[in-house]
């Protein structure tokens, strides 16, 4: 892409220049691909009704290719990746798609799948006819998936012919292979980024100074941060479902550090010991106070037995060592009341 075209990533270009931006572009596709002389193409959605996301019914969009637009059935096949859930849909409808990058949308044409005996539906699944005409079957990567159907204008498309399906899914293996997602820590980072989210921040800060997994850290916040939250957090939606932390950082740190002293830094960052330790305050009424005092007081041997006892899980013989070690604590503090 010529990127003197293009000033700011969110501005939008407005249809005067849009044909002299595409006779300056310049795309490279691969070896296979077909070439066309600005190799991009602009895909509006065919709409039936109005709708702001995934509306049903849509099978085709509108490709501008050698500035003549095409209207291209986009095909799938047994082996493509799965259409959006409900859920899925209701969450992009809450996307800014001015904040959306860029993506070249690759196609593969439709002949090497029917030699191969492959069968290509559209998007309501009804079989595509072999005389069907102008269908296209993407080229399907985690960053695109979604947005052949998704997006207003598909700006930027590359046609290929493949030799044969294998091509065609090795092609989409070697690609996936340099590609992930964010692991659960760093979406809760992106979360607390976007948003300034208190809780989000301190989670995220305890699993980057501790390298303690989000699941952990959740649970020394007393906290569960749900999925979808998460996501939503990150695209800038602040929700009423983020949870209230029960522990400044301070306190949560302190608590580790403990755990560290009590049992193992590698046991610190799992999440049984903090398990039975919230339990424990819940159920008995404890402050942090009493809790971290028991488990200074715990001896080595009796941790050591109880991460090996058979008492159901190792939460529970947790919680059963905290507990006594605080009642022997307890009656310690009576009986030297009544001494003195």
């Amino acid at each position: 892409m010529n990127t003197n075209s293009i000033s700011n990533s969110n501005e939008i270009i407005n249809n005067s220049n849009f044909n002299d931006m595409l006779n300056e572009q310049v795309q490279v596709a691969t070896p296979n691909a077909v070439e066309s002389n600005s190799a991009v193409a602009t895909a509006g959605v065919e709409h039936t009704n109005e709708q702001s996301c995934c509306p049903k019914g849509k099978t085709t969009v509108v490709a501008l290719i050698d500035g003549v637009k095409k209207e291209i059935t986009l095909a799938r096949t047994m082996y493509s990746m799965d259409v959006l859930k409900k859920g899925q849909e209701k969450l992009l409808e809450g996307i800014d798609k001015s904040k959306l990058l860029d993506e070249i949308f690759h196609f593969a044409t439709p002949e090497i799948f029917r030699h191969a005996g492959v069968e290509l539906y559209n998007l309501n699944g009804d079989l595509i006819s072999d005389d069907t005409k102008d269908v296209l079957v993407p080229v399907e990567t985690s960053n695109t998936y979604w947005r052949f159907t998704f997006d207003d204008v598909l700006k930027h498309v590359q046609i290929h012919s493949f030799a044969s399906v294998e091509e065609y899914a090795q092609v989409i293996g070697a690609t996936e292979l340099l590609s992930r997602s964010r692991n659960t820590v760093e979406k809760i980072g992106v979360a607390a980024l976007a948003t300034g989210d208190e809780t989000y921040k301190a989670v995220y800060e305890l699993c980057r100074k501790t390298g303690m997994p989000g699941s952990t850290a959740m649970a020394y916040f007393g906290v569960q941060l749900k999925g979808n939250t998460t996501l939503e957090m990150s695209m800038g939606l602040k929700t009423k479902d983020v949870p209230v932390a029960s522990r400044s950082f301070n306190e949560a740190f302190a608590l580790y550090q403990q755990i560290c002293f009590t049992f193992t830094p590698a046991e610190a960052k799992k999440r049984y010991p903090i398990r039975a330790i919230n339990s424990v305050m819940h159920a008995g009424g404890y402050d942090l106070g009493t809790v971290v005092g028991a488990l200074k007081t715990i001896p080595s041997d009796d941790v050591h037995r109880a991460m090996l006892a058979d008492c159901g899980s190792k939460e529970a013989c947790i919680a059963n060592v905290i507990l006594i070690s605080y009642g022997k604590s307890a009656q310690s503090n009576s009986i030297s009341c009544i001494t003195k």
